[in-house]
């Protein structure tokens, strides 16, 4: 039992921030479309909803990406399930977000990429930004190849009965319910199974044999300790990069290639927080397939990106 306990508690932790989230985001979709409210700010990205054929709705979750990837996604798996979407136009929707929440993620790292890195930082921050952008862009391209061109009328439909506030947010949580059930159903299980691998060392054992291969990696020998200090977590790893940069063991390009291999590499440590997110918002098939695409895309940009980077020096 005084085993089962930490990793119990440390997914407890987890689901207690991921579970109301998707709630929200579940709520805040149904409360959009019972108050009319999406013809309204449709046009902010109907650019981009029009370029890749998708649904105005499908619009919303991507300015919902900038403030909360989770409900964004959330709303997705609900137009899904309303049959307001297809299956493809869900994968397109979501990996599209996919934009917005590395944005958010990166802007969070800054007040520590800046002050340990400097302009290096920087550097980095943006080929990060750049391949985010470049993946958004071509699964746009896909969705416009894919997809049939939508007529989106649901976002200039007249309103012709006003809802109040009030009664909107009951019957958006009335609508809400079943969906949310079905996700804590889903995600706490696989939560908990992912966290109790962490505290048997399911992930160490992995993160070691990967951590073996970073010496036959195109990096200086030297930034090793950063790729290891990212299996850890990426403070670590920008702390002991900003340590070799400041006493010129290492050059500010050398850092920002080491740090891409690491971002690589560390892929595996990320795990323990995409599987039971992606399976706990898209069920386990649709979950699984969404994460291997995702997973895929971005780090094939990155290994582009560190090719370009070696070859052009």
């Amino acid at each position: 039992m005084n085993m089962i306990l930490p990793p119990l508690v440390s997914a407890l932790r987890y689901l207690a921030i991921m579970i109301p989230t998707m709630a929200l985001g579940i709520v805040l979709v149904n409360l959009v479309t019972n108050l009319r409210l999406l013809h309204r700010i449709s046009w902010l990205v109907r650019p981009i909803t029009r370029f890749g054929h998708l649904r105005d709705e499908c619009g919303l979750s991507f300015i919902t990406a900038f403030g909360s990837p989770t409900a964004a996604n959330s709303m997705l798996m609900e137009l899904y399930q309303k049959g307001k979407i297809e299956k493809r136009e869900l994968y397109v929707a979501s990996l599209t977000n996919s934009f917005p929440a590395i944005i958010m993620h990166l802007r969070s790292m800054l007040p520590v990429l800046v002050p340990l890195l400097g302009p290096t930082g920087l550097a980095y921050f943006g080929i990060l930004a750049l391949l985010g952008l470049i993946k958004t862009g071509l699964i746009l391209l896909t969705g416009r190849i894919i997809l049939a061109p939508k007529k989106n009328n649901y976002a200039i439909d007249k309103i012709n009965k006003r809802t109040s506030l009030s009664s909107a947010l009951w019957e958006s949580i009335r609508q809400s319910k079943k969906l949310i059930m079905k996700i804590i159903i889903v995600t706490v299980p696989v939560t908990i199974a992912t966290f109790v691998l962490i505290d048997l060392g399911a992930f160490d054992a992995l993160s070691s044999h990967i951590k073996d291969i970073a010496k036959y990696l195109p990096i200086a020998p030297e930034g090793i300790p950063v790729i290891v200090a990212q299996f850890v977590s990426s403070i670590a790893a920008y702390t002991v990069a900003s340590n070799l940069l400041i006493n010129g063991v290492l050059s500010g390009y050398q850092i920002i290639v080491v740090l891409l291999v690491g971002n690589i590499l560390s892929t595996i440590t990320g795990l323990r927080y995409i599987v039971p997110y992606y399976i706990g918002i898209f069920g386990l098939r649709l979950g699984l397939e969404l994460m291997v695409i995702s997973t895929a895309l971005r780090q094939g940009l990155v290994l582009i990106a560190i090719f370009v980077l070696i070859s052009f020096r």
